[in-house]
């Protein structure tokens, strides 16, 4: 639902572990600066003409380029066609707190009366938006840790430019660490696997400690 747009922001990346974590933190970073100031903006990954950006970008054979977002003035309303199809899509809706967050390993949900000075920070993980809207994150607290894992619910090759999961785990990451730093936590972040047992389907990506 994007009519007379005439910019677009974009993001490359060269190929590397952790890439698309990388970009989807940044990426999220400037999509929010952008909307703090009044402007409006969108992730597109799988719904964009990619060689066009790509050429747009110069993108060599060893970067990847998984999203753009148009940036312009937001309409004052939806149309009806977009408010049908959002609503078609689940686009507004969000998975509980307790499907999402877990206290100590994968048996034990977080509930948002024990999640404690965590509450705002994963609030914030819980609102962040995702390809398709999965919400593909799963966040465990160990103490005084926050590790972040990926629920996998679309396949690896959705697109050819990047992992759009990771791109999302990358997003949930900057809403946490956001949100931990405007409620005055000092955070300290890690790529080392801490362990934790893992259900099938899930992967280890990162995690926080609160410092």
């Amino acid at each position: 639902m994007i009519r007379g747009e005439t910019a677009y922001l974009g993001a490359k990346t060269a190929k590397a572990p952790h890439a698309e974590e990388a970009l989807g933190y940044s990426f999220e970073t400037l999509m929010l600066y952008a909307l703090s100031m009044g402007f409006g903006t969108v992730w597109l990954g799988g719904t964009l003409d990619r060689r066009a950006f790509e050429r747009a970008m110069d993108l060599e054979s060893d970067e990847l380029m998984p999203c753009v977002s148009p940036v312009g003035r937001p309409a004052a309303k939806m149309s009806l066609r977009e408010t049908v199809m959002r609503r078609g899509t689940t686009a507004t809706s969000r998975q509980s707190f307790s499907e999402l967050f877990f206290d100590g390993d994968f048996r034990r949900p977080l509930s948002e009366e024990t999640a404690g000075e965590l509450l705002e920070p994963l609030k914030a993980v819980q609102r962040a938006p995702s390809a398709v809207n999965r919400q593909p994150w799963r966040v465990v607290r160990c103490g005084r840790a926050v590790h972040f894992c990926l629920r996998r619910s679309l396949p690896r090759g959705l697109v050819s430019a990047g992992d759009l999961q990771k791109v999302d785990l990358g997003i949930a990451l900057c809403h946490f660490a956001l949100a931990a730093e405007a409620v005055g936590l000092s955070l300290r972040f890690s790529l080392s696997d801490p362990g934790i047992r893992l259900p099938a389907g899930h992967e280890y990506i990162a995690s926080y400690y609160l410092e």
